[in-house]
């Protein structure tokens, strides 16, 4: 009892306490409370304010991938768990600034003639792959043994294909290549057959025998046939200008 008064009954404290908790729910749902719609924070100093309709990065940068497709021989097959040229040259050109969309159809012992193991051919390659591409690459192949008429008349057909199926390509052809400075016979009738097509189709063609890209012993690997890391890394840096030389300026 205080100065003397009589206590406070029990229903004036059970009051009180509710009281206190009701004063300390609505503080905290003042404190608390979500801001209105369509509030947006102040920017901190220094910063910007962030906006949810904001556009990715991603979307932002607006760049349409480069759709890439190469049809190739066992050069261009991978090694297994690593990248191949083609992986390695999609990669080059993404650094760069231009996104790659790429397709890599290959099969060792696959030529515009031969077909490999499975059955495949280059035309059967390239029509496994769809429509739809930007620069389309043939590589290849070491692997035909037909006479040259032949396989002359199967690149054009190639060539054909390829431009019905993606009008607007830009095609690139690439003859055999091989591991010494002395190839065979028949892979420079390959090369000169391949050659003579492009050249009747109007594709650009560039030769490997000459330039010796798979001579250097580093660079293929015990087959004789596939290209080792080195080889690869080497393959992908003389095609990638090739290629940007296709290109349009803005792509």
């Amino acid at each position: 009892m205080l100065g003397g008064l009589p206590p406070a009954p029990r229903w004036a404290w059970i009051v009180m306490a509710l009281s206190v908790v009701a004063i300390a729910v609505m503080s905290y749902l003042v404190v608390n409370r979500p801001p209105p719609p369509g509030f947006t924070a102040p920017a901190a100093a220094g910063g910007s304010a962030a906006r949810e309709d904001a556009p990715p990065a991603e979307a932002e940068a607006g760049a349409e991938p480069l759709r890439l497709l190469v049809v190739g021989d066992g050069t261009t097959v991978a090694p297994a768990g690593e990248p191949g040229w083609a992986q390695l040259l999609a990669d080059d050109l993404a650094a760069d600034g231009r996104p790659v969309a790429l397709t890599v159809q290959a099969a060792a012992g696959a030529g515009y003639v031969e077909p490999a193991s499975g059955g495949e051919t280059f035309d059967g390659l390239l029509r496994a792959a769809g429509p739809g591409h930007d620069v389309v690459v043939f590589f290849g192949s070491r692997d035909d043994i037909e006479a040259a008429p032949d396989i002359r008349a199967a690149a054009e057909s190639v060539f054909a294909v390829a431009r019905t199926a993606s009008p607007g390509a830009e095609l690139l052809a690439i003859g055999p290549a091989w591991p010494t400075t002395d190839p065979p016979g028949y892979i420079v009738t390959n090369r000169d057959a391949v050659s003579a097509a492009a050249a009747a189709a109007g594709v650009p063609f560039v030769d490997p025998l000459v330039a010796g890209w798979l001579a250097e012993p580093s660079r293929i690997g015990p087959d004789g046939v596939g290209p080792t890391r080195a080889g690869h890394r080497y393959v992908a840096d003389q095609i990638r200008p090739l290629v940007e030389d296709l290109l349009p300026a803005d792509r």
